[in-house]
């Protein structure tokens, strides 16, 4: 049912409980049924007036989530997994013999020797899309958090006088002939 939801949503910008029936096979009730529990963490279920006919209900959008469940969203670890299977497919077909020996030594060290690293990588890569979070596969929990780099401060405006001047709101070129009102003597 979410696969077939979210793969519905790639193609339209909200989607009925309708076209999800005729997908699936299921009745639209079991549908309705099905999206009201997977509602709030894996679709924005939205039901319409319609006296209680769930065939005009429709997701909105599907979550993050849900796009993780479905494949959708790579995990780190499935994709330094898929990257590995994809370099050795490619060495398998690569007809120059050093060039497949080092394609071959890249899948190793990526899927094997340097995994951990790569995963790492992978996760930094990927971490925007999950905003900021990183995402373990189904089932593990979640990483410790990794050191954050020490953020550098800005120089002091001394330091820097032309950003200093830059900074500071230019007077009008009449303001400096003109007195004030409060300046003006009175008669």
């Amino acid at each position: 049912m979410l696969d077939a939801t979210v793969d519905l949503l790639e193609h339209s910008f909200m989607v009925t409980v309708t076209d999800i029936a005729e997908r699936t096979g299921f009745e639209p009730a079991d549908v309705a049924a099905a999206l009201d529990a997977l509602d709030p963490s894996y679709v924005d279920f939205r039901k319409t007036t319609t006296g209680g006919d769930p065939r005009f209900w429709y997701v909105y959008k599907a979550t993050p989530a849900a796009r993780r469940v479905v494949g959708q969203w790579p995990t780190a670890e499935a994709l330094v997994g898929r990257l590995t299977e994809e370099l050795t497919a490619v060495a398998a077909q690569e007809a120059d013999p050093e060039r497949q020996s080092l394609l071959t030594y890249a899948a190793r060290l990526i899927g094997d020797t340097l995994r951990d690293s790569a995963v790492r990588a992978a996760r930094r890569v990927l971490a925007p899309a999950f905003d900021g979070v990183p995402v373990p596969e189904l089932g593990r929990p979640l990483p410790e958090p990794e050191p954050q780099a020490q953020q550098f401060s800005p120089f002091p405006a001394a330091d820097l006088p032309i950003h200093d001047a830059a900074g500071r709101p230019e007077e009008p070129a009449d303001r400096l002939s003109r007195p004030e009102p409060d300046e003006v003597a009175a008669p």
